[in-house]
C-alpha cells in the first residue's frame, strides 16, 4: 500500500515549520508547559501547603499531584499541537487560494489529515521530552512507568485526538474562523477533560459532557500507564469506550467533511 499523499503532505509541513517558523511554536509550546508546571508548583506548596485532600488520590489513584499535572500538561500539548494542525489544514489550503487544487486532485484524505498530525506529533514528542526534563526538579515521578501499556493507550489516545480534530475541522471551515473555534474549545478541553484536576470535582451534569470528550479517557489512560503502572488489562473497559466514542467522533467528521468541502466551495465561487 503506498503512502504519498502522507508522506508528501509530512514533508510539505516540514519544510513549512522549518523555512517560516523554526522556533517560535516551539519555545511557545514548551513555555506553556512549564508554565503550568511552575503555577502548580506554586499552587501546591505555597496554597496546599503540600497536602491534598483524600479525595484526589481517591479520583487520581496516586498522591502524587505535581506529577498528575505534568502528563496532564504533556497530553493536553498533544491534543493542542495535533488537533490544531489539522482541523486548521483545509482553511489554510482555503486561505492560500489552494483549495481548489486540492479538491480536483485525486488524493487520498486520510492519508492527508493523518500526515498534517503525524508531523506535529514528531515535532511535540521532541518538545514533551525536553519538558519532562525541565519538569524533573518539580518532582514528577514516573517509578511505576510501563513501556509496553503507554505505547498502546498513546496510539489510542492519537487516535481520539485525531476523530476530534476531524469534528473541528468541519466547524472551522464552515464558518471560515479558527481563532475564535479553536481557542473556545481549548479552553474547554482544558477545564472539562481533568488535565490539572480530576473530573469528578466536576458538577454531576458536567461530567456528563467531560465522559462525551475522548480526551477524558485518553488523559486518564496516558496517568494510569505512566504514574499508576496499570496494563492493558486493567484498562480494557476504559479503552473500549475511548475507541467506540473516537470512532464515533470520526465518522461523523468524515461524513460532515464531504458536505462542507462542497459548500466551502461554493462560497468561493458565489
Amino acid at each position: 500500500m503506498e503512502f504519498k499523499t502522507l508522506k508528501a503532505t509530512m514533508k510539505r509541513n516540514f519544510i513549512i515549520q522549518l523555512r517560516a517558523y523554526p522556533k517560535h511554536f516551539f519555545i511557545g509550546n514548551l513555555l506553556t508547559g512549564l508554565y503550568t508546571a511552575i503555577s502548580a508548583y506554586f499552587m501546591y506548596h505555597l496554597f496546599f501547603k503540600g497536602n491534598m485532600n483524600r479525595s484526589f488520590a481517591y479520583y487520581a489513584g496516586t498522591g502524587d499531584y505535581m506529577s498528575f499535572v505534568i502528563v496532564g500538561t504533556a497530553v493536553y500539548l498533544y491534543v493542542v499541537r495535533t488537533c490544531l494542525n489539522v482541523s486548521r489544514s483545509l482553511i489554510t489550503e482555503l486561505r492560500e487560494g489552494t483549495l481548489d487544487s486540492i479538491m480536483i486532485a485525486p488524493f487520498k484524505r486520510i492519508q492527508y489529515f493523518l500526515g498534517n498530525m503525524l508531523q506535529q506529533v514528531v515535532t511535540t514528542s521532541g518538545e514533551i521530552l525536553i519538558l519532562m526534563l525541565f519538569s524533573i526538579p518539580f518532582g514528577v515521578n514516573f517509578a511505576n512507568f510501563n513501556a509496553l501499556s503507554f505505547i498502546f493507550s498513546f496510539i489510542i489516545a492519537l487516535f481520539s485526538f485525531f476523530s476530534l480534530s476531524m469534528v473541528l475541522a468541519c466547524i472551522m471551515l464552515y464558518f471560515r474562523d479558527t481563532y475564535i473555534s479553536q481557542n473556545t474549545l481549548f479552553a474547554l478541553l482544558f477545564f472539562l477533560c481533568g488535565i490539572t484536576f480530576p473530573h469528578q470535582y466536576l458538577p454531576r451534569n458536567i461530567q456528563w459532557i467531560s465522559k462525551l470528550i475522548p480526551v477524558t479517557d485518553a488523559v486518564i489512560l496516558i496517568r494510569n500507564t505512566t504514574l499508576l503502572g496499570l496494563g492493558i488489562g486493567e484498562q480494557i473497559g476504559r479503552i473500549a469506550h475511548l475507541l467506540i466514542l473516537s470512532t464515533v467522533y470520526c465518522c461523523i467528521g468524515f461524513k460532515l467533511m464531504k458536505k462542507i468541502e462542497g459548500i466551502a466551495l461554493e462560497k468561493i465561487h458565489g
